[in-house]
Order: structure tokens, then C-alpha cells, then sequence
């Protein structure tokens, strides 16, 4: 069984249901822990794996873009006010 626990987020060992955890603070996206029965089928384990690995992949991808759009967004801001010359005052 793959334990997909981060701190503070982890069901009971008992659990017969899908847990979903806080927002992860990279990909916004909230982790799901996967029930998975004792007598599952070939068909239901396919499944909960492609669940699984689809998780994964958008877990990546919006960590990605995330990462990707902060660092953006910073340079933008300042290159606009390296633009707008020292007389802005850039403190709050």
C-alpha cells in the first residue's frame, strides 16, 4: 500500500473511504489518499491507478506552473519598475 501522508495528513489505518487532504502550498491542488479495499478488482485497481497517476501528473503540472508564473510575475513587476525610474518609491 502507498502511503501518500504529509504532515498533519494521514487517515486512520481503518479508513473504508478516499481521505482528502489540506491544499498543497505549490500546486494549490488538495492531496487525496486512496481507499484501497481488500477485495478489489483488477477493474477497480486500474482504475484507482490511472486515478492515481492523474493526480500525480496535475500535482506536477500546477506545481510547475505555479512555480513558473510567481518567478514571471516578479520579473515583470520589476522590470516595470526599473522602467518607471528611482523617483517610485517601491517600499510600503
Amino acid at each position: 500500500l502507498l502511503k501518500v501522508c504529509s504532515p498533519g495528513f494521514c487517515p486512520p489505518r481503518k479508513s473504508c473511504h478516499d481521505w482528502i487532504g489540506p491544499p498543497d502550498k505549490y500546486s494549490n491542488l488538495r492531496p487525496v489518499h486512496f481507499y484501497v479495499p481488500e477485495n478489489e478488482s483488477p477493474v477497480e485497481q486500474k482504475l484507482r491507478e490511472l486515478r492515481q497517476e492523474t493526480q500525480e501528473w496535475n500535482q506536477q503540472f500546477w506545481a510547475n506552473q505555479n512555480l513558473t508564473f510567481s518567478k514571471e510575475k516578479e520579473e515583470f513587476i520589476r522590470s516595470r519598475l526599473k522602467t518607471k525610474g528611482p523617483g517610485l518609491k517601491t517600499d510600503a
